[in-house]
């Protein structure tokens, strides 16, 4: 993996590597039983939130079940909105519609959804059986055509780092991964950031996550949150969240994900941090904790990681 912006190639940042392996390692860990949060100190934090996200996205790809998504769909409620996209004369077109719910027929599923169109040829209700709502790409955002270009670059890169890449994952319409973070900075940081795997494949950072803008009108696997969010910060059933400076640290309360990747800089891990993690550790199990059969890779100098576990049933809450 290498890295450039609009001026060339740049050197990533010596634990880049370490991060992406985390992210992998501790998303794969959220399909396991218990629950698990590791906390990373570094020197400096700019981007490593993006590393690890990008090593969660690699571990979901390999992890991807289309009959996972089928299951999400229709578990979905009455009333919730979905994004397809149809070819007609071989030109993509784009249809949205409020889910009804689930209706057997002949013995088999299908999701029924009420279309909205301007036109009354292109309202009424739909039937999606299992395959042409896979097919037909139906997500919790829409997909415009530039977002689909943009997908596609990215799945160019996910088929250079990936032996069988799987098809379909970056399009199922679940969220993978949840960073809390102060958006704007983030996103700046990523802007123009580009992943060159193989040297064959290159993407934006930004695209290969597959960010979602956060009304959840756009598709993405990735959420990006702020700390200030009311409520629970990520995604039912979430595959990983991580938290990302001392702001986001501070709201760790109000996590649901199994697998937590707490971030700080040297100089956010304070007392007022110590002491509030304190408070989780005195709860601290060994079980959660799953090896990876590979071993666990060494962090590089100035990188101090530790991970602990959680009662399940206990939540993250003290």
């Amino acid at each position: 993996m290498s890295l450039s912006d609009g001026k060339g190639p740049i050197a990533p940042p010596p634990w880049a590597d370490w991060l992406v392996w985390l992210g992998q390692w501790m998303r794969i860990q959220s399909t396991l039983e218990g629950r698990r949060i590791a906390v990373v100190r570094l020197p400096n934090r700019r981007l490593s939130a993006a590393f690890t996200a990008l090593g969660s996205a690699f571990a979901s790809a390999r992890l991807y079940d289309d009959s996972l998504d089928w299951e999400g769909l229709k578990n979905l409620a009455p009333g919730c909105k979905v994004f397809w996209r149809e070819y007609a004369s071989g030109k993509p077109m784009r249809w949205s519609g409020s889910v009804v719910g689930v209706r057997q027929i002949a013995g088999g599923d299908f999701l029924e959804v009420v279309m909205e169109g301007k036109r009354k040829a292109h309202q009424g209700n739909r039937l999606f059986a299992k395959s042409a709502a896979l097919s037909h790409g139906i997500t919790l955002g829409s997909v415009s055509a530039t977002t689909d270009t943009r997908l596609t670059g990215a799945e160019r890169v996910f088929e250079a780092a990936l032996k069988d890449a799987p098809k379909g994952w970056h399009r199922s319409p679940t969220i993978e991964c949840t960073v809390i973070t102060e958006r704007t900075s983030f996103l700046g940081d990523l802007e123009g950031l580009v992943i060159r795997v193989a040297e064959t494949a290159e993407a934006e950072c930004s695209d290969i996550l597959a960010i979602a803008d956060p009304g959840g009108r756009t598709h993405g696997k990735t959420r990006v949150a702020p700390a200030r969010s009311d409520g629970v910060l990520d995604e039912p059933g979430g595959g990983l969240t991580i938290l990302d400076g001392a702001a986001a640290v501070r709201r760790m309360s109000d996590t649901t994900a199994r697998s937590v990747v707490v971030l700080l800089d040297q100089a956010e891990y304070d007392e007022e941090v110590e002491q509030l993690l304190q408070t989780y550790l005195d709860h601290a199990v060994d079980a959660g904790i799953h090896p990876p059969s590979g071993g666990v890779m060494t962090p590089p100098d100035g990188v101090q990681p530790f991970i602990f576990g959680l009662q399940l049933q206990a939540g993250l809450t003290t």
